[in-house]
């Protein structure tokens, strides 16, 4: 079978009674950390812009399915947009997936949670379709490899379309592979994600909703007999060797049917890019260890690979998506305050003299060793000198929530609690805690009502 077969057929093949150990728990954590983010994403002006934008249409006419944050219920296709775009609003709290630089739950989760309201699915239903939403998605992400960043195309926007695509599809119970097989050309087809159109703007927080959207409408159309070319990832001009130059299609299908590459994403414990956190903690670590004050340290030099040097390494932001993005900014949050959080993505933070004189003081190298380390880690060195000439170093290969280091669901529910406090009623807070907890038994009917104001 073509790489495109393959995986629709084990697409097609997931079932719950059969998943390895440790799977439920993961998605319990997953859903959880998805959900919280864009109940916080949800709050943010550029979404509540988008939902008026999109329900503007058409009259907003009702449907069946929840707009996270607001008493909304509108088409499905509608609802997967505008929860898309609330995930990916929380901002640069959304899981990741390293071996691509994506972010696989937001192309996962709107699009089956959207669906699975209509058809109000079951919490296996929920899990299966978690399991193959996260899977497509890291593998072609994979597959792509930096390449396809490098010439400008961002995974949100590409391998989160066919994500969504066969997400939404087995929720609903779809057993055909050859669904699954249309749905992943019909939804690649649509695929966009422009890194030079979207980076530091609004447009960056619709790829998600985009890919969403599109991705369920790939599904849609396959159940209804449309079809794509048999080979839509794979082929000569297919998806992959447009959009990349160093294609690596082994990845798309090695060890598929083993452990469920979702076992792997990392989650965010900070509000920045997962590409900075390593270095964050280091700088913390090494601050300690120093043990002298922030306005003593006259020199930070670090290390690391090659994404949190050439594409984050711009220091000096001048406002909250940048200031997230910026590898001098948080490694200066985590040497001044000893960590980074959303207060950090205030403006007046964001100007504050001695951050943009710590920034100013920062020196960032590509470590080869570090570059060449499996993706799960992103690791990073840094070295502190003071005044006095004492220095510290500090090296971080797996930081908090990355793969090698998870976070576990009571840090996940703790994260929740922290970002929604005072933005969300507490008693439905907890309720969604305990809605995650008890997967499978919850199902996406009981579900939703945490997140929609005034249930």
């Amino acid at each position: 079978m073509s790489p495109t077969a393959t995986l629709a057929r084990w697409a097609a093949d997931v079932r719950y009674d059969t998943l390895p150990p440790g799977v439920v728990d993961r998605v319990r954590e997953l859903l959880l950390d998805h959900l919280g983010v864009a109940l916080l994403g949800s709050t943010r002006d550029h979404h509540r812009r988008w939902v008026s934008t999109e329900l503007g249409m058409a009259g907003g006419e009702p449907g069946v399915s929840t707009v996270i944050g607001t008493a909304q219920r509108v088409a499905p296709d509608r609802a997967a947009f505008l929860n898309g775009v609330a995930g990916s609003s929380g901002p640069n709290l959304d899981d990741v997936w390293h071996g691509s630089l994506g972010h696989p739950g937001v192309g996962t989760f709107p699009a089956l949670l959207a669906r699975g309201e209509e058809v109000r699915a079951s919490g296996a239903a929920v899990i299966e379709a978690t399991v193959v939403g996260y899977e497509v998605a890291m593998r072609i992400g994979s597959a792509l490899g930096r390449s396809a960043f490098d010439r400008g195309w961002h995974p949100r926007g590409g391998c989160n379309t066919a994500a969504a695509a066969v997400a939404s599809l087995k929720v609903t119970g779809e057993e055909r592979a050859e669904v699954y097989q249309a749905a992943i050309g019909l939804a690649v087809n649509a695929a966009a994600g422009v890194v030079g159109a979207a980076y530091f703007s609004d447009a960056w927080y619709a790829l998600s909703g985009q890919a969403s959207r599109e991705g369920l409408l790939a599904g849609l159309a396959a159940r209804a007999g449309l079809r794509a070319t048999d080979e839509p990832l794979a082929a000569d001009r297919g998806y992959l060797a447009a959009a990349s130059d160093r294609v690596d299609l082994g990845i798309l299908t090695d060890g598929l049917g083993g452990e469920p590459m979702l076992m792997q994403a990392g989650q965010k414990l900070y509000p920045s890019s997962g590409a900075t956190h390593a270095a964050l903690e280091a700088a913390v670590a090494a601050r300690r260890e120093l043990g002298c004050d922030a306005a003593d340290i006259v020199e930070i030099n670090g290390w690391g690979f090659r994404e949190m040097v050439d594409v984050l390494g711009q220091p000096n932001p001048s406002a909250a998506l940048a200031a997230s993005m910026s590898t001098p900014y948080v490694i200066a949050c985590g040497v001044r305050d000893g960590g980074f959080d959303l207060s950090h993505l205030d403006a007046g933070r964001i100007a504050d003299p001695e951050l943009a004189r710590l920034q100013s003081v920062t020196r960032l190298a590509v470590d080869d060793r570090l570059d060449r380390l499996p993706p799960k880690h992103l690791g990073a060195r840094i070295r502190l000198v003071s005044k006095d000439g004492r220095e510290a170093t500090a090296e971080v290969l797996a930081a908090s929530g990355h793969a090698g280091n998870p976070l576990g669901f009571e840090r996940v529910a703790d994260k929740v609690r922290r970002l929604l406090a005072g933005t969300w009623p507490d008693t439905l807070v907890d309720r969604l805690v305990d809605e995650a907890a008890a997967l499978p038994e919850t199902d996406v009917e009981s579900l939703m009502p945490t997140l929609r104001s005034g249930d």
